[in-house]
């Protein structure tokens, strides 16, 4: 899967009568669509549904967060996501799942309908990450579970810690280097979901 990204500016109000206040950028991550000739078979029987991602307060906006090595931290001001980060990577992954047709069905967390599996996770960071020496990365943890939704009981569990480099060090080298992230992490996370299923079979 590859994944992209696009502006879409946002003008803020007049800020007296002659000064214009800089407008705001927002970014996406758009998954890319599932190929027309893919395989209608899925290679399970079974059901998935992906429940809501749990999160940290900071993490439920859409600000682009950045973290210095020394602690200080902040958000920029003219840049933030079009979605939280937890729809951002539901999104991502949703569409790898759809792609890869690993499921008889899967549905997302806004559905109420009864599945075999469900997958949770907590994601514990998202953010621009910038080094002392002049360096900076995209900072992505998150913990998978999957659950038997009739025993409730955990089939696995996977923890993931995702590093990329940024281009540059500013907003648009986060998103880059956090839409790196997103896309590697969708397809881990698949990956390993393949894995797990067929050892527990």
């Amino acid at each position: 899967m590859r994944t992209f990204y696009l502006f879409i500016p946002v003008l803020l109000l007049y800020s007296g009568c002659s000064t214009v206040t800089p407008s705001i950028s927002e970014y996406t991550i758009l998954p890319s669509p599932v190929l027309a000739n893919a395989s209608t078979e899925s290679s399970s029987s079974r059901t998935l549904r992906i429940a809501s991602i749990k999160t940290l307060p900071s993490l439920a906006s859409k600000n682009l967060y950045y973290f210095y090595e020394k602690g200080e931290s902040g958000h920029y001001l003219y840049s933030r996501w079009s979605d939280t980060p937890s729809v951002l990577l539901e999104r991502s992954l949703s569409s790898v799942l759809q792609e890869k047709n690993m499921f008889k069905a899967f549905f997302p967390s806004s559905s109420s309908a009864q599945s075999d599996l469900i997958l949770e996770s907590d994601l514990n960071a998202f953010y621009h990450r910038l080094n002392d020496n002049g360096t900076s990365q995209g900072y992505l943890d998150i913990t998978y579970r999957l659950i038997d939704s009739t025993t409730k009981k955990t089939i696995g569990s996977k923890h993931f810690t995702i590093i990329t480099p940024a281009p540059t060090n500013d907003a648009k080298g986060a998103i880059e280097a956090l839409t790196s992230a997103t896309e590697t992490v969708s397809d881990q996370c698949a990956q390993w979901l393949i894995t797990t299923l067929k050892e527990k079979q």
